[in-house]
Order: structure tokens, then sequence, then C-alpha cells
């Protein structure tokens, strides 16, 4: 019995050791290394998120300085004007210059003494042009050309390109008007509109930036419109054609800016509110005086000064220019508001 008794003992003594050893044993330090690993995590990815912040708001930082800059210098350079390059001597091509704003550039521009090469595709008043430039000791050729045909402008371009050579200015004056509501405008009518508004500017410039890219320098102007920025009835394609010149001129520079080739070729879009020899519209505005009705001679006079400080955007009255820069933020709605009060 007493063996039986101590029999039993010893397994029970035996026994301990093994549910002991079923047990699994702590490690030490798991949970405090556990916890020291998720604070490195969470501090390198603070640290991550901390270097993006910095980064974000220096790029911001830096991104608005430089726009005060810009703006500091643009509204500086209304007390300050910039100094203006000389056209003395400088190849200048202009179309549409029979007549209206075409001749008064040209004339001007002799002046100034450039030489001057005339398309138009009224070979007679472009040649009475070319006449007035000559009798006041001038330098004048002209050439007859639509500039709404491609081909008639390649044509054409060659043999200015090999006569005289290459214009370091050219100037797309060239356009015609049509007041009267859409559905009167007959299709010829519209064709007509874009094709000398519009593919015209894209014809003459195509034949002759390339020469100007190849030197490094140049300068493309367009003459465009205030109706270009904001439409208006009765001159549906008319506007249509000036926006598309305003897009043209915006992607051009744009594109030959980034090209690495064109830090001295300027593009510049010329919008006129309204030049006096536009006889069939007759504005019945309660500022006249904001909205200035300029002659083709002061208009051109404007025009050739912007010209001479590689102006990019440039408005006839210039005074109208924060109104047209507010109006591409504002919605339709406030748009047509303040348009119908400036009328009548």
């Amino acid at each position: 019995m007493s063996g039986s008794v101590a029999e039993i003992s010893v397994q029970r003594r035996a026994s301990v050791p093994r549910e002991e050893a079923r047990k699994p044993k702590p490690v030490e330090g798991k949970d405090g290394g556990d916890s020291k690993e998720l604070r490195e995590k969470i501090l390198s990815r603070l640290k991550i998120v901390g270097r993006l912040v910095l980064s974000v708001l220096f790029e911001f930082l830096k991104l608005n300085g430089q726009a005060l800059y810009l703006l500091g210098k643009d509204i500086l350079e209304l007390a300050i004007p910039p100094k203006e390059k000389s056209l003395r001597g400088s190849l200048v091509l202009i179309t549409g210059s029979g007549q209206n704003l075409g001749r008064e550039l040209s004339l001007q521009l002799s002046q100034h003494g450039a030489r001057l090469v005339l398309w138009d595709f009224n070979e007679d008043q472009n040649e009475e042009t070319a006449k007035m430039i000559r009798d006041g000791g001038g330098e004048a050729h002209a050439f007859t050309c639509d500039v709404s045909d491609q081909r008639v402008v390649a044509s054409v371009a060659a043999k200015v390109r090999e006569e005289i050579g290459h214009p370091e200015i050219v100037i797309n004056n060239a356009g015609t008007y049509c007041y009267k509501p859409f559905l009167t405008h007959s299709p010829e009518e519209i064709s007509r509109l874009v094709s000398v508004n519009l593919l015209g500017n894209l014809w003459v410039t195509r034949e002759f930036l390339g020469n100007m890219i190849d030197l490094g320098r140049g300068h493309i102007v367009s003459v465009s419109s205030i109706l270009g920025y904001m439409g208006r009835n009765y001159v549906v394609p008319y506007c249509a054609s000036k926006f598309g010149v305003k897009g043209m001129t915006e992607a051009l520079a744009e594109e030959v800016r980034k090209s690495g080739k064109g830090q001295n070729i300027c593009v510049t879009a010329v919008h006129p509110f309204l030049i006096s020899n536009v006889s069939d519209v007759k504005p019945n505005l309660k500022f006249p005086s904001l909205f200035e009705v300029l002659t083709p001679t002061e208009a051109a006079r404007r025009i050739i000064r912007g010209i001479r400080r590689n102006q990019e955007e440039l408005f006839l009255p210039e005074k109208l220019k924060p109104l047209m820069m507010m109006s591409k933020v504002l919605p339709r709605s406030l748009r047509r508001l303040f348009g119908d009060y400036m009328e009548y």
C-alpha cells in the first residue's frame, strides 16, 4: 500500500514538469520590442509627411512669389514703360495694307525707318499705299495676295523670300467683317470670314515663322478684336474667327517659348474695341470715354508702340485690359449683367 502511494507521488511529481513544458514560455522583452518598432514606423512616416508638407509649402510660396513679381512688373510698366526697340532697317510684312488700319500701319512703320512688304488682295489700293510710302522717301514692295488661299500665300511668300528676304516682323492685319443676324449669313460669307480672319493668320505665319526660329529672333503680330474675348449678337462668325486668332496667338507663344529657341521671338495679339472706319456699328454706350473709338491713325500709333515694347497682348484702348481680364473669371450670367448695363 505504501509502495503504491509512493509510486503515485512520484508520478505526480514527474507529470508537473511535462505540463509546464507544454506551456509556451514567455519571450523576454517581446512587448517592448514591438512598441519600439511601432514607434520607429510612426516617426518614419511622420518624417515623410513632414518633408512632403514642407516641399508643397515651399513650392506654393515660390509660385506665389513669382506671381507677385510678374504682377508687380506688369503694374510697374504702366508707370515706367519698357524700352522701345528700334524698327529702323527692319523688314516688315503687313497683310491688308491697302486701306484703313493696314495703310496707316504701313505709313507709320515707314516713318520709323522700316522696310515694308505690302500684301493685299486689292492690287490698286495696295499700289497706292506703296506709292505713298515711296513718295515719303520710304521703301515699299507691293504684292497682290489673298491670304485665305494657302497655295497663293505659299507662292507669294516664296517670291518675297527670293526677291527681298525674310521678314523680321509679320503683321497679320487682313480681315473682313459682317454685322447682321447669324441666320442671314450665307455659307459663302461665313466661309470667307473664317478663311480670311483666322486661316489667313495661320497660312502667313506658317511661311515665315521657321526662319525666325532658326535665327532666334522675330515678331509675329495678329490683329484680333475685343470680340475675340467676348461674344456679341449679330457678329457670330466674326467672333468665332477672332476667338480663333486669340487662341492661335496664345498657343503659338507657348509653343515658341517651350521650344527653347524663342527667347527673342515675340507673339503679339492686338484686341481693338472699335476703329472709326467701321461705319455700320454705332455702339450705344453709357460710358463712351471708357470704350474709346479710335481712328485708324491713332490705333496704328498705339499698335506700333506695343510692337516696339514687345507686348504680348495689346488692348485698344488700353484701359479695357483689366475689364477683359476680369471677364475671364466671371460666370456668364455676370458677364451678361455687366454687358447689358454698359449699353443703353
